[in-house]
């Protein structure tokens, strides 16, 4: 016969947890927001197993904790490092708010009460997505890797709409200014730093885990082994570029940095904080590291390079995410409409 329990957790939430018993089965058990959803699945597991419908064991209770812990350690670490440490601190957010959950009580009323607490506190909407984005890979991988669950209660759950992508580029004037600062900083490679970014498109993060064996003076071209996405890319070096990988590489070991840190965990920690001075005092409002690499993929597609190249210098997973640039150029825009008014005024 079930049985339905309330469970009440730490947060406030409720719980209906229910247990069918029947001789010769094994315990079924789930967890349902409310009396009528447990009563309603109750009645229908009941009814099945009394006609002699073939059920699979059942699984080991898991909580979200265990879950996290097992994530932290397959999968996690697969991942790059800048990205490791900023899902690290979103990880601790979700440990803390269901970690003391079963995951079969973890419901969607659980996710949408923290993204209405978000959006009370006024996050920005890819604040939002990037907290439901984790947590949602963390549940997938519980029902593809370990058959902990059956159901991914985040992708239930509505997530406000994101801005527009932000294209925001240097000038020719604001990029010259940067440069110029950038020389005259205290930081004697940050000038390098700066324009080996401006001829890549690399992130900050690839950059300063750049070393000597990673560049190919003879082929000119650079490697990076493991990208954001996950895959190697391999870019020629060109113009000033190769010149001041050829300097670089002029006096230091194959294993050496190419940009060096003192500090292993947080090695941008000193270039970012030169980069940021000389943008003060070149005066350019709104721009960051990662606005070097909105400047590759918005130079190329202004001069005419098609999408699909520039997603394969920007490394992109999908093409779709470097049509934030397409805008930025019409001309081919421009001759298609042509044809149109030609045609419209025959």
């Amino acid at each position: 016969m079930p049985t339905i329990s309330v469970h009440h957790a730490k947060d406030g939430s409720i719980t209906y947890r229910v247990r069918i018993r029947m001789k010769g089965k094994p315990l079924q058990s789930a967890s349902f927001p409310t009396r009528q959803d447990a009563q309603r699945w109750a009645k229908l597991r009941e009814a099945e197993m009394l006609t002699q419908r073939h059920f699979p064991e059942k699984r080991v209770e898991h909580t979200f904790a265990d879950l996290l812990e097992r994530y932290e350690q397959d999968v996690l670490p697969r991942k790059v490092y800048e990205t490791q440490r900023r899902e690290s601190y979103l990880l601790a957010f979700w440990k803390k708010r269901f970690g003391f959950k079963l995951l079969t009580d973890l419901t969607k009323a659980d996710i949408v009460k923290v993204r209405d607490e978000f959006l009370a506190q006024k996050a920005k909407a890819t604040t939002i997505h990037r907290y439901l984005n984790i947590l949602s890979h963390v549940l997938n991988t519980a029902i593809r890797d370990y058959d902990w669950i059956d159901c991914n209660v985040v992708s239930l759950v509505s997530r406000p709409a994101l801005p527009p992508g932000k294209t925001r580029y240097l000038t020719d004037d604001e990029r010259q200014r940067l440069l110029l600062e950038c020389r005259k900083s205290k930081n004697p490679l940050l000038y390098d730093l700066v324009v080996l970014a401006s001829y890549t498109g690399l992130r900050r993060g690839n950059l300063l885990r750049l070393r000597k064996k990673d560049i190919d003076l003879d082929r000119q071209t650079i490697t990076i082994e493991r990208t954001k996405t996950g895959t190697s890319l391999v870019l020629p070096l060109v113009g000033e570029a190769y010149e001041v990988a050829k300097q670089r590489c002029s006096h230091i070991a194959d294993n050496d940095y190419i940009f060096p840190h003192a500090n292993e965990k947080m090695p941008g920690r000193s270039y970012c904080r030169a980069f940021d001075y000389a943008i003060k005092r070149a005066k350019i409002e709104g721009a960051s590291f990662h606005t070097l690499r909105h400047c590759v993929g918005s130079y190329l597609v202004q001069a005419g390079v098609d999408v699909y190249t520039v997603a394969r210098i920007l490394s992109h997973r999908s093409v779709q995410t470097t049509q934030i640039y397409a805008h930025l150029h019409v001309d081919n825009l421009r001759d298609a409409l042509e044809v149109l008014s030609k045609r419209l005024s025959s």
